[in-house]
């Protein structure tokens, strides 16, 4: 059978052949490139996991929508661990096994993070840690070193709904992260809001955009510097940071945790926080 473009007229068939390679030119994709978030998604924490995946899907939308990070696709692997520490190092080794994945940001507990804090370092793959209390590898990098994320006046807690049934009126807290509204972007809730499915931003989704921002920036400097992203490239990229965040400057020390780090104080007034 004699294919259509063979009964045009000449002139016809090179202006086809024309169209043909500018729409295969068109069709040519970036190349990809892979975070990892690891949190809990299930169990007496998921609270947290729900909170951060949709701040880091956010950070990942809108880098791609933007043309990409250096020339790549970012697709986020998000995994839980249930606030496990057995599982936590489980996943840290399934991510091992992706070579795609140059980062990860992950796992919101201390007591998950330095589970898995060795395996990321055993395969190179540089850690960022939103809030945790323990030494880590030299790998890790750290926004803020805490044991928990909120403090009150009598105790330490990692629960927000925890913590609104300890709050009396009066009452101060002390977070390790701004609220949106109180952030360097107020209008990061209402893009949050937007693919969140009702559910509203508080310390933690912060925390997520800011540690996605800082390793997104990384990868984007790792592959102006080398032309590909690797994970030693990235590790490296990320010794580098200095960037402003939603929570502030960050920058990290010859031990991988941020000196540009803030405290946040606010007072329950019975409905919701306050700054004092």
């Amino acid at each position: 059978m004699t294919p259509a473009s063979c009964l045009l007229p000449s002139a016809l068939r090179l202006l086809f052949a024309a169209l043909c390679f500018l729409l295969s030119a068109c069709a040519v994709t970036r190349p990809v490139v892979k975070i990892g978030l690891v949190a809990p998604f299930e169990g007496r924490y998921r609270e947290v996991g729900y909170e951060v995946i949709y701040a880091v899907r956010l950070a990942v939308r809108e880098a791609n929508a933007a043309g990409g990070v250096g020339g790549y696709s970012v697709e986020l692997m998000a995994l839980d661990d249930a606030g496990d520490s057995e599982m936590a190092a489980e996943q840290a080794r399934k991510l091992e096994t992706d070579p795609q994945v140059v980062g990860v940001i992950g796992h919101w507990l201390s007591s998950t993070t330095s589970a898995a804090a060795p395996e990321y370092d055993r395969a190179g793959i540089p850690l960022l840690d939103p809030i945790s209390g323990n030494a880590l590898p030299p790998s890790a990098f750290r926004l803020r070193v805490s044991p928990c994320l909120y403090v009150l006046a009598n105790g330490c807690y990692d629960s927000w709904s925890v913590v609104t049934q300890s709050l009396g009126v009066g009452d101060r807290l002390t977070a390790f992260a701004p609220l949106p509204a109180d952030s360097a972007d107020p209008d990061f809730a209402v893009r949050y809001r937007a693919i969140s499915n009702g559910l509203e931003p508080r310390f933690n989704a912060v925390l997520a955009y800011d540690a996605a921002h800082v390793l997104l920036a990384a990868i984007e400097r790792d592959v102006t510097k080398n032309k590909a992203a690797t994970r030693s490239g990235v590790a490296e990229a990320l010794a580098q940071t200095n960037l402003t965040s939603l929570s502030g400057e960050i920058r990290f020390d010859a031990n991988g945790e941020n000196d540009g780090a803030g405290v946040w104080t606010y007072v329950w007034n019975g409905t919701g926080l306050v700054r004092p």
